[in-house]
């Protein structure tokens, strides 16, 4: 039988540290809200997820379009990220409707539909191809589509998917957990 002892005020110091940061979790699932924000905003800017790089999206109609970024048209979906923490969870999510879609992927149906569309019609007959409101307009047309489906690919950006956290993440929040314990801090 091995037996070691360990005697001096310093590491009963040490020892009694530890087990107050380790009875107080509430600064403990900050770091992992941390953790998970921080790796949500590293899916954006690479493009990729739990589950790799994000499949790509069909060229846009309008070439006004100010952001090429796969999500990042308006930023909304990436400034919505949030995180909370309790004595007991930490979380990373979003309230933006249309992040699920995003995030698993499926089907969307859309509706048959009628619009009315309203154009400009010059003084030779001629009518453009552009839309304008209707008080600048002097030609109308309506337009009928029929019920279609839009098949969604899942682009995950929050960083689990089936059920897995994204590679990498558990060994970083297990090593900066260890640190948090020995050391009272984030390494």
């Amino acid at each position: 039988m091995l037996t070691i002892s360990i005697s001096g005020g310093g590491v009963e110091r040490a020892l009694a540290a530890i087990a107050e940061r380790i009875g107080n979790t509430r600064p403990v699932m900050k770091m992992i809200a941390e953790i998970l924000d921080d790796r949500v905003s590293e899916n954006f800017l690479m493009e990729s997820g739990p589950l790799g790089e994000w499949p790509a999206i069909k060229p846009p109609k309008n070439k006004t379009r100010t952001n090429p970024k796969i999500l990042q048209d308006t930023a909304r979906l990436k400034n919505s990220i949030t995180t909370t923490y309790t004595n007991n969870t930490a979380q990373v999510g979003t309230n933006v409707v249309y992040a699920a879609i995003h995030q698993l992927g499926g089907e969307i149906n859309i509706p048959a539909r009628s619009q009315q569309a309203y154009f400009k019609q010059r003084k030779d007959g001629s009518v453009g191809n552009r839309f304008v409101r209707k008080s600048a307009s002097n030609f109308s047309q309506w337009h009928t589509r029929g019920a279609h489906t839009i098949e969604m690919p899942a682009r995950p950006f929050l960083p689990f998917a089936n059920g897995k956290l994204q590679d990498g993440l558990e060994r970083e929040i297990l090593d900066d957990l260890a640190g948090y314990i020995l050391h009272g801090a984030r390494r």
